[in-house]
């Protein structure tokens, strides 16, 4: 008797077994053809890539440069528009050698819903409003929003990730973890090139909303991988604002370890605290203190904008010097002979942004600033950029749509 044969898998099945994944892959096909090669998602995550029709142009100045490769646009999205709590977004980006790719997010903002579980005791499931699911009774699952973003770059390849600031609601609670890794081997004007731009907001104002989420962290590094596997930290930067309501406030925080970051996020996250054993923030008939806007004062955003590699050097060096040729303290000519008519500052000299700018290790540019408003900050940042040109000439300007 003939034996049944094994059914034949799908071709649409997908390769990704867990929601909220993604890998993307781009790869340069002959003679200058950059290509997808994987591009694999998982609700309620959404990449969408576009060809642009922009070509940059190779430097007169170096006779051995060949044309840069046209860069691609790969867009994050997520279903309904925004993080839900339990949400976990995983995403994998492969830049192959000498290809260039412009990621951001076409939804306006990346939305951080608010975490609000209304089950102290643990015993049975929950639902959250806006959840995808009922919350699990595990103690081990999060209710917070998460985001990861794993990206290598190979040799002569650029990213240019320039997405919209994130918008966490009222009692939210988010942590992102954002790695690059560069390859190593390649040196001088065959390095890889990044610039990437994390920034964060008070909230939804119109709402009167004012830095009111629970918990906010970003953490952002840069590795270089040698030929032999190994990795080496070359840059590391965290974020970390946290309302301290659910801590306890007499224990000792003082220590600036990743590792006991990390621990108190997830014994708090994961419901390990009782409600019942966490210290009220103020005396009864007080106003309960906004730690959060109280040290973000008075800014409404903040973000910090890294730059690395031959692509975006010019940029750096542009930021540099614009911060360098700042006023300081005490160069004001406060002497009746000085000039009555000042001219009018330039964007990059206002007076409601803070901002510094410093090379670090490895040749790094690194941004930190501050506004009174996500429009303030955007104006800002993108006046600056678009003053100093290489970004829109490499990438285009479909690349500072978010600025």
């Amino acid at each position: 008797m003939r034996k049944p044969t094994a059914p034949i898998p799908s071709p649409f099945q997908s390769s990704i077994a867990k929601q909220g994944q993604g890998k993307v892959v781009l790869s340069l096909l002959p003679p200058n053809n950059p290509t997808f090669t994987t591009l694999t998602y998982k609700y309620p995550l959404k990449l969408v890539p576009r060809n642009g029709n922009f070509i940059p142009t190779a430097d007169p100045s170096d006779p051995s440069d060949t044309s840069p490769p046209r860069p691609v646009h790969l867009y994050l999205l997520t279903y309904g528009g925004g993080l839900l709590p339990g949400d976990h977004i995983s995403v994998s980006i492969t830049l192959e050698a000498r290809t260039r790719m412009v990621v951001t997010t076409p939804q306006g903002s990346t939305k951080i819903f608010k975490t609000d579980p209304t089950n102290p005791d643990l015993t049975s499931p929950t639902v959250i409003k806006g959840h995808r699911d009922r919350m699990p009774t595990n103690l081990h699952q999060p209710d917070m929003s998460q985001q990861t973003l794993d990206v290598h770059i190979g040799p002569q390849a650029a990213l240019c990730y320039l997405p919209d600031p994130s918008v966490p609601y009222r009692n939210s609670r988010y942590a992102q973890h954002q790695s690059f890794t560069i390859d190593a081997s390649a040196k001088g004007p065959h390095r890889a090139s990044l610039c990437v731009l994390d920034w964060v907001t008070q909230g939804r104002t119109s709402r009167g909303e004012n830095w009111d989420f629970r918990f906010w962290r970003g953490r952002n590094e840069v590795w270089a991988r040698d030929a032999t596997g190994r990795s080496r930290l070359l840059l590391r930067d965290s974020v970390v604002l946290d309302d301290e309501s659910e801590r306890d406030l007499d224990s000792d925080d003082d220590s600036d370890s990743y590792e006991e970051l990390d621990n108190a996020a997830r014994n708090l996250h994961n419901g390990l605290v009782n409600r019942a054993d966490r210290p009220s923030q103020t005396k009864a008939g007080l106003t309960p203190l906004n730690l959060i806007a109280e040290r973000c004062a008075p800014h409404g955003v903040v973000g910090t904008l890294i730059l690395s590699g031959p692509v975006f050097e010019a940029l750096g060096a542009f930021l540099l010097q614009k911060f360098q040729s700042q006023p300081r303290i005490g160069s004001r000519n406060w002497s009746d002979q000085a000039p009555s008519s000042a001219p009018e500052p330039s964007v990059s000299c206002r007076g409601d942004v803070t901002w510094t700018a410093a090379r670090v290790r490895a040749g790094f540019v690194l941004v930190k600033f501050g506004a009174k408003d996500f429009e303030t900050a955007k104006d800002w940042l993108g006046g600056l950029i678009r003053e100093e040109g290489s970004v829109v000439r490499e990438f285009g300007e479909e690349a500072l749509f978010c600025l």
